[in-house]
């Protein structure tokens, strides 16, 4: 098809100036360099990426454009002439340089979608207002102070992009915006939102994260189609009472505000998915937190909460519950009821037992119970058969049940730094096992069993009082790291040697004088730590392992 003469000059004069032919496409995307032909004219145009420093004079004649693409140049400044074309519908100027927009800009008449992010402005134009078709509009990444009044004339906005300018505050008129579905604002310099929030009926989600906002207003429950509010990083102190009015709500971000308490009206958010309230200052949750039956994820870290809710156990949908950092006591005895609960973290707490009703876990596949006071397991953890790592480090534990044999399908268990004296036989039992970490414990002995642990690469038994290493440990021919520094040993086993896999074996301060030859089969060792032991840095079996390019340190 013939491009008119005065297109078919500009397209020549364009490619000109960039210094290379601009292909003919079928369609434009974003990120795209070329033009699209509809009915004998160039409608679509993408230079994205192509060495301007200005606006080329040439696309003055494209004037059947509806949708232009200048992202990713230099370009400063818009001539005050260049926003002729009736009937563009997408205009992107992003990554750009641009500090200022005309106010041709009003011009516009059909525009759609304007995406000027990641540019120098620091003001937009009154005239925007008379943008009256715009459905998005991307402000993301400037140098914003203030919105002008005349935004809220934008009736067909749909989602508005502010995120990562320095606005004080928004116009009232914002709350003009009927038609609203999202709004974006992270990372400015908010202190409120204005009242008029409230009148945004169709919002479905206002992203607020990394603001100064101490309060919310009191309008905000009326937003009854609200689906996700993010305020993490803010200055919250407390939240709406009638929070719970946002029957919509199925995200609530919270974090690293300064909230001292919650609501009971948040038990009326049926609705909701997701609660993220860590980094806060509460000290207790109201007892309709057990209302929240939807509820799938629940944050909890790094508070000062010392009891949870009797009716945890009420959430029946929850599949991660993260509460670590704080002060908790115990487990509601409710927790067993939790049948879809997949990941239990609570990390340094004040944990002092389990109740055996956690045995009900059925789909627990990971449990961190680290650096709290535990001194005894019930014998039911041995019934969480879909469990894959458990970490019990940093705790008081002398003994594990034997039950523990029953974690068919345990990968990692993490028991360092207790004050265990015994290891149950049945620790043979966990055929998966990728991890087991016995360190910093009272142990004398090791079972033999441990060498039925076929999977096992990583094993740790350092600082222990050991004497020996199990006779069984060859049979654990998957083994690649190998911890038993700090123990009361005066020899290796020679069938040490079958451990072809074996990449680093830690054996520091020990009483060993010796090492068998056996170790010169170990095929695949990468390193091997002998400080602190009576050992001839000259015995010919070190030597020979040097000469292998093993790194020995002594």
């Amino acid at each position: 098809m013939e491009i008119p003469k005065l297109e078919k000059d500009a397209l020549e004069e364009l490619q000109k100036e960039i210094g290379g032919p601009i292909p003919n496409l079928e369609k434009l995307k974003n990120y795209t360099f070329g033009y699209v032909l509809e009915n004998g004219h160039v409608s679509k145009l993408g230079l994205f990426s192509s060495g301007l420093k200005e606006i080329p004079s040439s696309l003055k004649q494209f004037s059947y454009l509806t949708e232009l693409s200048l992202r990713g140049n230099y370009i400063k400044t818009i001539p005050d002439d260049f926003f002729d074309f009736p009937n563009m519908e997408i205009l992107d100027l992003s990554e750009n340089r641009i500090i200022k927009l005309p106010d041709s800009i009003g011009r516009l008449s059909s525009l759609q979608e304007l995406q000027i992010e990641s540019n120098r402005l620091k003001e937009i134009p009154e005239i925007i207002g008379k943008l009256k078709e715009l459905t998005l509009l991307v402000l993301s990444d400037n140098d914003l102070i203030h919105l002008p009044e005349t935004i809220g004339d934008l009736n067909s906005l749909e989602y508005l992009y502010l995120p990562n300018n320095n606005l004080k505050e928004l116009p009232e008129s914002i709350g003009s915006l009927k038609n609203l579905k999202r709004v974006n604002l992270w990372n400015n310099q908010l202190l409120e939102l204005p009242e008029t929030v409230g009148n945004l009926k169709n919002l479905t989600s206002l992203f607020c994260r990394g603001n100064k906002i101490r309060k919310l207003p009191s309008s905000i429950t009326n937003l009854s189609k609200l689906k996700y509010l993010g305020l993490v990083s803010n200055n919250l102190r407390y939240l709406p009472d009638n929070i719970g009015d946002l029957n919509s709500l199925e995200n609530l971000g919270l974090s690293s505000n300064q909230l001292k308490e919650v609501p009971k009206s948040i038990g009326a958010l049926k609705s909701l998915i997701r609660l993220d309230l860590q980094n806060n200052d509460l000290k207790t949750l109201p007892p309709t937190f057990g209302d929240l039956t939807s509820l799938i994820y629940l944050k909890l870290e790094r508070n000062e909460i010392s009891k949870l809710p009797d009716n945890l156990g009420n959430l029946q949908n929850l599949e991660s519950l993260d509460a670590d950092r704080n002060e908790i006591e115990y487990f509601p005895e409710s927790i067993g009821k939790l049948k879809k609960l997949r990941e239990i973290d609570f990390y340094d707490n004040n944990l002092h037992e389990l109740p055996e009703s956690i045995g009900g876990l059925e789909s627990l596949e990971i449990l961190d119970l680290s650096k709290n006071k535990l001194g005894r397991l019930p014998n039911s953890l041995g019934e969480l058969g879909n469990l894959k790592e458990l970490d019990l480090s940093t705790n008081k534990l002398k003994e594990l049940p034997q039950s523990i044999g029953n974690l068919k399908a345990l990968r990692h268990l993490i028991l360092g730094f207790n004050k265990l004296e015994t290891i149950p036989a049945s620790i043979g039992d966990l055929e998966l096992l990728e991890t087991l970490d016995l360190g910093k414990n009272l142990l004398v002995s090791v079972p033999e069993t441990i060498g039925m642990l076929k999977s096992v690469r990583f094993l740790y038994l350092y600082y222990n009082k050991l004497e020996k290493i199990p006779k069984s440990i060859h049979k654990i021919t998957l083994l690649e790291y190998f911890n038993i520094g700090t123990n009361n040993l005066e020899e290796i086993p020679e069938s040490l040697g079958k451990l072809k896999k074996l990449e680093y074996f830690l054996l520091r301060d020990n009483s060993i004088k010796n090492l068998p030859s056996s170790i010169l089969k170990c095929e695949g060792l990468k390193h091997i730590n002998l400080e602190k032991n009576p050992i001839d840095e000259n015995d010919p079996i070190i030597t020979e392992l040097k000469n292998r390019d093993i790194q020995v340190v002594i």
